[in-house]
């Protein structure tokens, strides 16, 4: 994937950098303020990431645009509050928020990886799948993840994990915590029949029952199940429901577009209020949400209708897919429900007159096969777990150890040793200490997990990282074969040193006015871009 261009702006003001080349990319500016940090987050926050703008920056008035390229081939999003629109060759796609842009994303740009979350499996969200190849210049903790809230820092080396394809083929904890309390069920099954058999050839009075106590918290625990599986319905309906809710939005939208169809052909489409014959679609409820197309054209009109049927496919293939969820989970409720346990107690008040010693031998065996069977659909995920635990265990000191590397090469005379992704709460690294931690584990997971994203590290020289170590850097950098942007503020005495660098595109933003990157001058380019994505901004 290679970033082309980036742009951010409205009708008033603008500001484009296309510049970009295929390796590594400095921008560098003499002071702060001058507009680096707004086009690296411009960039992210198109791509779908939490907006982390510099607080002075109203980003809320402002349309995002990012062009890159990904398996040859070129896409165009545009990004307006929680809206998105995406181009590739001729179709023009809409998404209302960063749900379906992820989901389209992971089937027709490339894969993306999935985590369980909640007891749901859920593609991961841009905020977290991001911070592969993203350092910011705020937000950062050696102890954690950036953005750090749905999501933590466990979530992220699950990510690792089945980016890697690691995920595990091993049953859920969920479903061997079942597994589990079956065997126990059965086996007390088991010994409840054992003594009833004893009872019978000895023709004995029985002597022992359940106590309450027990009875109570297997009672307990049965419930806490129940409840469990009620409460992931009732998420799986919720997310149905949505699903359907914007599926029928969608629908009823594209009937109204079809109905155009059907009106110009019969005559001549006109607003009643200014009688113009030029008719707009507008999506979003809010203007800073909502983008507007001009569909007075029949190929306007085809392309949002083709858009829309895209829309409507993937909101029927996820309620196809919730459906099936549910009547799992309902299958497991029911299962739940179904009491097939027989307490000594039962046995004795309502089967005693019934039950003969072949009955409770037939049963006996029924129940060692089904123990068997269980036994050994644990066996088996153990030793799947092994294996890939094993592997996970593999791909961390693997990344671990390419941390040590790039460490040693940036910093010689350095004592660190990393042994972990991530630093203990109370032994947080600060200063240049902190800029290489960043620099390395990046630089790390691009090496072990080979994923073709752009490396984006906004100020990388951050508290002064040294002159030998920042040469390094950009070794290093220009070794990894992906793209690489970094921005840096250089001292006076720095000035055009990146210009003679060799494969080093140095893009320069000292003449830029402090706190002004945007301006009315990008204006007419701006708006083009944006109506090369069908979307109108009045200027």
């Amino acid at each position: 994937m290679k970033i082309v261009k980036v742009a951010v702006g409205n009708s008033e003001e603008a500001f484009i950098e296309g510049n970009f080349s295929n390796g590594l990319n400095i921008i560098s500016s003499d002071d702060n303020n001058k507009g680096k940090t707004i086009v690296i987050q411009s960039m992210m926050y198109a791509l779908g990431n939490d907006p982390t703008f510099p607080t002075s920056f109203e980003y809320q008035k402002y349309y995002y645009y990012v062009e890159f390229e990904e398996r040859e081939k070129t896409f165009q999003i545009c990004r307006s509050g929680d809206g998105f629109i995406l181009r590739q060759a001729s179709s023009v796609l809409i998404f209302d928020n960063v749900s379906e842009l992820k989901r389209y994303w992971n089937k027709n740009i490339s894969p993306l990886p999935s985590i369980v979350k909640n007891q749901l499996s859920r593609i991961t969200d841009p905020v977290l799948y991001i911070q592969l190849f993203f350092v910011g210049q705020d937000k950062k903790d050696t102890s954690n993840i950036a953005n750090h809230g749905f999501y933590n820092k466990q979530d992220f080396i699950e990510m690792l994990y089945a980016y890697a394809g690691l995920e595990g083929e091993h049953l859920p904890q969920e479903k061997i915590d079942e597994i589990k309390s079956r065997i126990s069920a059965l086996s007390d099954e088991k010994k409840v029949l054992l003594q009833q058999h004893k009872i019978l050839k000895s023709k004995k009075v029985p002597v022992s029952y359940l106590s309450a106590e027990s009875d109570r918290l297997a009672f307990g625990k049965k419930i806490a199940s129940l409840e469990k599986v009620q409460n992931k319905i009732l998420e799986l309906r919720k997310a149905r429901n949505s699903a359907c809710t914007r599926k029928s939005k969608w629908e009823h939208t594209i009937n109204e577009l079809r109905s155009l169809n059907r009106t110009i052909s019969c005559g001549e489409l006109r607003c009643m209020d200014c009688n113009s014959t030029n008719i707009s679609f507008s999506t979003g409820e809010t203007t800073q949400t909502s983008y507007s197309f001009d569909v007075s054209t029949v190929e306007m009109r085809k392309q949002i209708i083709n858009s829309i049927s895209e829309k409507i496919l993937a909101y029927s293939e996820e309620i196809e897919r919730l459906s099936a969820e549910i009547v799992a989970e309902q299958e497991r409720l029911q299962s739940l429900m179904d009491d097939e346990g027989v307490s000594l107690e039962s046995i004795v008040a309502y089967k005693k007159d019934i039950f003969s010693a072949s009955d409770a031998e037939t049963r006996i065996k029924e129940i060692e096969v089904k123990l068997a069977s269980l036994k050994s659909q644990l066996v088996a995920s153990e030793n799947s777990s092994h294996v890939a635990q094993a592997r996970r265990a593999a791909l961390l000191s693997a990344i671990l150890e390419k941390m040590n590397e790039f460490y040693r090469q940036i910093d010689p005379n350095g004592n660190i040793v990393y042994t972990s992704l991530f630093t203990q709460r109370n032994e947080v690294y600060s200063g240049s200490e902190a800029t290489i931690f960043h620099l390395v584990k990046l630089f790390a997971l691009q090496f072990v997990l080979r994923h073709n994203f752009p490396i984006v590290i906004d100020s990388f020289r951050a508290e002064d990282l040294s002159t030998d170590k920042e040469n390094t850097v950009l070794e290093i950098s220009k070794s990894t074969g992906n793209q690489v942007i970094l921005t840096t503020t250089l001292k006076r005495e720095e000035i055009g040193k990146y210009d003679t660098l060799t494969n080093v595109n140095h893009i320069n933003y000292q003449v830029h006015t402090p706190s002004k990157i945007l301006n009315n001058s990008c204006v007419e380019n701006f708006v083009a871009l944006l109506a090369n994505l069908s979307i109108e901004i009045k200027q």
